[in-house]
């Protein structure tokens, strides 16, 4: 009788703190049905981690989803979910676990010890790889690495908010997984960062704010793409590509990135607002709005590696350099910083001193060198000659003398580097 009395005055404690779900939805496993595993429950160092544990493992029995109804869920250790196999069909088995909650801000897990993560949702290793998880309208606040989901295939994230953690928003690495319409912001390293074998993953209309880099790949990643996306605020870099293939940037929104904190970031050098640091080939960037690099040294795209590249349809608004030629990568590599075969056309300016920079003088010859084109569709026109007069918004940029009637090239990115077309 006494333990029954106890157990009421637990779950009325608890239920200050966390809104215990009246009326539980049907089908699925919900993690406040198990609040009598809460270590130090009501007090100041109360830690749910054991009863989501002990509630995903009566989901991964089931077969259910795991529901986490409206509130704050503070845990001090690591929730971990391992990937269970159980054959449910003859084509097939049963991977994948659903958690999800009543809303991004709303259905929280907060991590209060900085040296844990929120989430680890892997494979032991990578033959092993989870496969098929998904997480949805629900907060991860805190920790080392909100979500780790490394050796992960199929992963959906949906409407998640992620807020804080000192090293990763997500860390990443596996095939096929989706992240969809969710928040990540106070990362202090990288809101998104991908590891090994991130091929085909999609990131769409997700918002990256205030992070060191918004999303970074390390190595190792063919066709993904980001799409439909905004940064803003991203220290760093917005988006910092190291060893990707086939990887495109589109119809994104990036405003008031790369700045110099002295406090955050881990080296020198300029910020820039997307960085192609090394072995990047085949990126496509196209579509975007870039409005306002803030660190005067950086550009909006700034290139150190990049091979069958395509810049193209991009806005650029408010910075001293629109593109970059760098003339070293960041990753001491013993092959340095190429470009070639890389397109840059169509790209309108407004406000902009440098369509097309180099870091060092003869970046941009070498790149001409090696069959890269720097065209801007945009028709110029000016009174006289523009030779000495006007200087070219990019190399291949044309400009008409309305007083001759005459068309002039630029060859070369100073106002001398006009040539007569006619």
């Amino acid at each position: 009788m006494k333990r029954h009395i106890i157990m009421a005055v637990v779950v009325a404690v608890l239920a200050t703190a966390v809104q215990v779900s009246a009326a539980p939805l049907s089908g699925v496993v919900d993690v406040t049905s198990f609040a009598e595993h809460v270590k130090d429950a009501g007090t100041e160092t109360e830690d749910w981690q054991p009863a989501f544990q002990k509630a995903i493992e009566v989901a991964q029995q089931e077969l259910k989803a795991l529901y986490v109804p409206a509130g704050e869920y503070k845990i001090r250790q690591t929730i971990v979910i391992v990937p269970v196999i159980q054959k449910v069909t003859r084509s097939g088995g049963h991977r994948g676990l659903r958690i999800f909650g009543d809303g991004q801000g709303v259905s929280v897990i907060s991590q209060q010890v900085e040296t844990e993560n929120v989430i680890d949702w892997t494979g032991l290793k990578y033959e092993e790889s989870a496969n098929g998880g998904q997480l949805s309208h629900i907060g991860l606040k805190g920790g080392k690495t909100a979500l780790n989901i490394k050796w992960h295939n199929y992963f959906m994230m949906d409407y998640v908010y992620i807020h804080g953690p000192t090293d990763y928003g997500v860390y990443a690495e596996g095939w096929s997984s989706r992240f969809l319409n969710s928040t990540i912001r106070w990362c202090r390293k990288a809101g998104i960062r991908a590891g090994g074998h991130f091929n085909n993953c999609i990131i769409r209309d997700c918002y990256f704010s205030r992070d060191v880099v918004g999303f970074r790949i390390a190595a190792g990643a063919y066709g993904s793409r980001i799409e439909g996306c905004a940064f803003e605020s991203c220290s760093k870099a917005a988006i910092y590509l190291h060893g990707c293939r086939d990887f495109t940037i589109s119809n994104s929104y990036f405003e008031g990135n790369a700045y110099k904190d002295t406090a955050l970031l881990p080296v020198e050098g300029s910020a820039d607002t997307i960085r192609l640091d090394y072995s990047c080939w085949r990126v496509s960037i196209h579509d975007n709005i870039f409005r306002a690099n803030l660190d005067e040294e950086g550009a909006f795209i700034a290139l150190a590696y990049c091979v069958k590249g395509h810049i193209y349809d991009n806005s650029f608004l408010g910075a001293n350099n629109a593109i970059k030629l760098r003339s070293t990568c960041e990753q001491n590599l013993p092959f340095g910083p190429h470009v070639s075969l890389l397109v840059a056309e169509n790209n309108l300016a407004g406000d902009v001193t440098n369509m097309l920079a180099e870091e060092e003088p003869g970046l941009i010859d070498k790149a001409l060198s090696r069959n890269c084109a720097f065209r801007i569709a945009r028709q110029r026109t000016c009174q006289g000659s523009p030779i000495g007069k006007e200087r070219p918004e990019a190399v291949g940029d044309e400009i008409l003398d309305t007083e001759s009637n005459t068309w002039y090239k630029a060859v070369g990115p100073k106002n001398t580097d006009w040539v007569p077309l006619n």
